[in-house]
């Protein structure tokens, strides 16, 4: 006996807190554990060791740069399990709610349901930010969570650079904020967007699939011109100064030919018309082709039987 309690003392303890900490939340599922080299560990379900290994792989590349930017995932956990599996969750929904993912700041836990594998490292990488953000908030002495909608902006900035797509943001944003307002440096602190309005729910549950914004741009430009230095200071004041200088950069970035700013944005726009335009007049062409397209003749050998 002295035996076997030695040996469970020098089990892995990742293992055991995995499956141990989702058990206890999801008890009817078999969950198994996924080491990674994280501050953040990992157990599956319902999964081969293929799939396993790949979310896992997800979890420790998002939870590593995370845990480096904002802190506050150390002995987290993430419990990823099939699609299969999502009914496990489903008393932690709204009424008529599919969950995908759920994350429960105050414990460290992302609860993943794989419902769409397409979505799954876009979920892990909104997710996670979520719990560093609810104890950054905790450590501020701010009571319920992070400010929103602060706090989900600047998980979009993560899901951005997870799928790779801040520069197609960027060029979708330098014409927007134009068209939206092509004269950013009259805008005074009142015109900015209301930043710190509420807290999110703790646990909060999302579908990554509907959750996609293009504003996790401005985090990026409040990092690199104020420094990680500002995510700790989550006031109206900072973030509105913040949000109006950033529109004055963006509209700088436009391109100002000979003519100024506003024939760059003509050019730009019409540049996007002409691509869609062509889209959709090849596609046409190709309706018609297809339409015009011959008819096949008869295959004689069909009727070879009638005249047996």
């Amino acid at each position: 006996m002295a035996f076997i309690a030695v040996f469970i003392v020098l089990l892995p303890g990742t293992a055991l807190a995995d499956q141990a900490r989702c058990a206890e939340r999801f008890p009817d599922v078999d969950w198994v554990d996924s080491p990674i080299d994280a501050p953040i560990t990992v157990a599956t379900a319902g999964m081969t060791p293929e799939m396993a290994a790949r979310f896992a792989a997800d979890v420790e590349r998002n939870a590593n740069l995370v845990q480096s930017e904002l802190g506050g995932l150390d002995g987290g956990v993430a419990c990823l399990a099939v699609a299969e599996l999502a009914p496990a969750f489903s008393s932690y929904a709204a009424p008529g709610q599919r969950l995908h993912v759920g994350v429960f700041g105050e414990d460290k836990m992302l609860v993943l349901a794989a419902v769409e594998i397409r979505t799954v490292d876009d979920a892990i990488a909104f997710g996670l930010p979520h719990i560093a953000l609810w104890q950054l908030a905790a450590d501020l002495g701010i009571e319920g969570g992070y400010p929103e909608p602060l706090g989900s902006t600047i998980a979009h900035w993560y899901m951005a650079r997870a799928a790779g797509l801040m520069e197609q943001y960027r060029n979708e944003l330098v014409v927007a904020m134009f068209l939206d307002d092509p004269n950013p440096e009259l805008r005074t602190a009142d015109d900015a967007t209301e930043w710190v309005v509420d807290t999110k729910p703790d646990p909060y549950f999302f579908d990554p699939q509907f959750v996609a914004s293009n504003m996790g741009l401005f985090i990026d430009h409040a990092i690199e011109t104020e420094g990680l230095a500002i995510l700790r200071d989550p006031t109206q004041e900072t973030w509105a100064g913040v949000e109006n200088r950033w529109r004055i950069a963006l509209r700088e970035e436009l391109p100002q030919g000979s003519f100024g700013a506003e024939w760059g944005v003509a050019l730009v726009v019409t540049f996007l018309l002409l691509t869609v335009l062509l889209a959709w007049g090849k596609r046409r062409q190709k309706k018609r082709e297809a339409q015009r397209r011959p008819t096949p003749p008869a295959d004689e050998t069909l009727f070879d039987s009638k005249h047996a």
